[in-house]
């Protein structure tokens, strides 16, 4: 007893520390294909490299030049999950005025494909950032996707 009492000003003097660290995720090599339709709706189909597990992913339909942060609302749309990692495509459906309108995803290790709705004549690009444990991974940028004006857009990848 009398060397514990000479032990605790020294315990108390120390503090133990834990930190739990979520894994997280990659999301690399985002590609879609180089056009859309400028006089009507398009699904522009997406793929994506996911190394990892998503709970939440987010895409951005954007003017060229404009970040994520700087995004209007019809310019914004999310996907519950989870997304698991691999390959993983799906589409955006956009209008010509640039509102996304439903997305959908499919990943290569499985998951239920999912989708939600939501409610340009210049070139656009998309965007995606992930969220594990509810922690953002950082924004990503796909290619620039150019408008199509003629009568027989067919923007299929």
């Amino acid at each position: 007893m009398r060397a514990l009492l000479l032990l605790l000003p020294f315990l108390a003097a120390c503090s133990l520390t834990v930190e739990l660290v979520y894994p997280g995720h990659r999301i690399s090599d985002l590609g879609t294909q180089s056009s859309y339709c400028a006089h009507t709706n398009t699904r522009l189909d997406y793929s994506f490299f996911l190394e990892g597990r998503l709970d939440w992913l987010e895409f951005y339909w954007l003017p060229e030049g404009v970040r994520p942060e700087d995004a209007r609302p019809e310019e914004w749309a999310a996907l519950g999950g989870p997304v698991y990692g691999g390959a993983v495509r799906g589409f955006v459906e956009v209008t010509p005025q640039g509102a996304i309108r439903a997305v959908s995803a499919i990943s290569a290790q499985g998951g239920v494909p999912q989708g939600i709705s939501v409610e340009p004549s210049q070139p656009r690009r998309l965007w995606v950032r992930g969220f594990t444990g509810g922690l953002a991974g950082p924004f990503v940028q796909g290619n620039p996707v150019y408008s199509d004006t003629s009568a027989f857009c067919d923007p299929a990848w």
